[in-house]
Order: C-alpha cells, then sequence, then structure tokens
C-alpha cells in the first residue's frame, strides 16, 4: 500500500512540473537567469558575439531594459 502511495506522489509530481513547463515555457530562462543582475545580466555570454547578444536582447526589451539604453 505503501508502495502505491509513493508511485502515486511521484507520478503527481512529474505531472504537475510538465504542466508548468508547458503552459510557462519561459521558466527555465527564468531558473537560469534569477542570479544575474545589474551588469551581469548584459554581459555576454560564452559562445555568443556581441551582435548576436545584443539581437537576442532587443528581442526582450521588458528583461534587459537597462541593457539596452
Amino acid at each position: 500500500m505503501d508502495k502505491k502511495i509513493i508511485l502515486y506522489i511521484l507520478i503527481g509530481i512529474v505531472l504537475i512540473v510538465l504542466l508548468l513547463f508547458t503552459l510557462f515555457p519561459n521558466i527555465i530562462y527564468v531558473i537560469k537567469d534569477s542570479g544575474k543582475t545589474g551588469s551581469d545580466l548584459c554581459d555576454v555570454p560564452e559562445g555568443q558575439t556581441v551582435e548576436q547578444w545584443q539581437e537576442h536582447m532587443s528581442h526582450h526589451p521588458e528583461m534587459y531594459r537597462e541593457c539596452l539604453s
């Protein structure tokens, strides 16, 4: 009986996580960038050129407002 309850709880957790990632697909980027603030947010990440990063930031003006001004 206990194993069934644990299995149902795990299935429930997986379903909730999948639902969250489906409804909020950008949550991965929010989690990944959550520690960045100020000038860290504007720094060019590894593997991207300055032009690529500026183009990316221009697609998200609400997130990179201080970097684009």
